[in-house]
């Protein structure tokens, strides 16, 4: 087969684009994969070292309705600008690659991990909510897994980014104090979260002026008062907003660990997301508390990026300190209209 090469531009993935920047040796042309002229290129049988462990993660399924194995990675992965580049390099790697029963067949993962990880998580949930709730003795796993995996999700937010916050309130006029009274409440007052135990107090803001008004759980001709606030410096936070693989390629990762363990990271992304009815315990917040509380004093991040439970597409922040954020203004608003939806039960 003659040899073929690749460039920066057949790859989002940004860990393999530097790869190849540094592979390539300051060497140009055009690549065989996308066509661009005057870029930087190397042999695409060179990747293969870096592409091994991925591929290990897959094998041979007789489901016919599974994919292959570059239409698999692609989706599952996202590390090609296009399926058909996806195809072209799997293919060609796979030539040289030691399992070519890979090459031109349906594939699955071999490590899912699920029913395990699903066990795992119930335990912990169960162990917290119904036996032990500060010595635990089925935390470590959990615990162990999400902080390790976690570190790999994490995000900055920059200085000027605007969020905000609403209460409900009796009048047009709003609160005589907005900057204190929409602010994070004092520690005698907070309440049970999803990210805060009673009595201790943390600054939940949301990406738009909506969510705000389905968090607070606004009716019809409710006054909100809604208030803005602005991120003063750079700070680093933990994304469990949409929970999707990371680069295969960053250095020292264990793939097969990280697939087989993401799905206790998804449980809880989706327990901090979910929609609780009024008539709920605040039990079901103590999972979420708990790895949240693990996060602040762990990871040192500043606080905790989930989507919310009550609007879709919106997103939510529980911060565990206001100290980063400066009060910018208020406006009051006025509930005029609800969308109900309902199903059978």
């Amino acid at each position: 087969m003659p040899i073929m090469t690749c460039c920066p531009n057949c790859f989002v993935d940004v860990e393999i684009q530097a790869i190849i920047k540094d592979l390539s040796q300051g060497n140009t042309g055009t690549c065989d994969c996308c066509s661009k002229k005057d870029v930087q290129i190397v042999a695409i049988e060179d990747l293969l070292d870096y592409f091994i462990p991925l591929f290990n993660l897959y094998e041979e399924t007789n489901d016919s309705t599974a994919d292959c194995l570059g239409t698999t990675i692609q989706k599952e992965w996202h590390i090609f600008t296009n399926d058909v580049i996806a195809q072209i390099i799997t293919q060609y790697l796979l030539t040289d690659y030691s399992n070519k029963s890979l090459k031109g067949v349906h594939v699955k993962k071999k490590f899912d991990g699920a029913t395990d990880s699903d066990k795992i998580w119930q335990d912990f949930v169960d162990e917290i909510k119904c036996t032990n709730r500060f010595f635990i003795n089925n935390n470590a796993i959990v615990r162990d897994i999400v902080s390790k995996l976690l570190q790999k999700h994490t995000k900055t937010l920059k200085a000027g980014t605007s969020l905000f916050r609403a209460r409900i309130c009796d009048n047009k006029n709003g609160f005589p104090n907005p900057a204190s009274d929409l602010g994070k409440p004092p520690h005698r007052k907070a309440s049970s979260g999803r990210a805060n135990p009673q009595g201790i107090s943390y600054l939940y803001l949301a990406n738009d002026p909506q969510t705000t008004l389905f968090e607070v759980r606004a009716s019809f001709l409710d006054y909100v008062s809604i208030g803005e606030f602005e991120l003063i410096k750079d700070i680093t936070i933990v994304s469990l907003n949409d929970i999707h693989n990371i680069s295969p390629f960053i250095e020292d990762i264990n793939l097969q660990e990280y697939v087989t363990n993401k799905t206790i990271l998804n449980h809880f992304r989706e327990a901090l997301s979910r929609p609780l009815r009024k008539t709920d315990s605040d039990l079901e917040y103590l999972p979420t508390q708990y790895l949240c509380e693990y996060i602040k004093s762990t990871l040192k991040a500043h606080g905790v990026e989930y989507a919310s439970a009550m609007h879709a597409g919106g997103i939510n922040y529980a911060f565990f300190d206001d100290q980063e954020f400066r009060f910018k203004n208020a406006k009051t608003v006025e509930v005029n209209k609800i969308n109900m939806e309902y199903i059978d039960v």
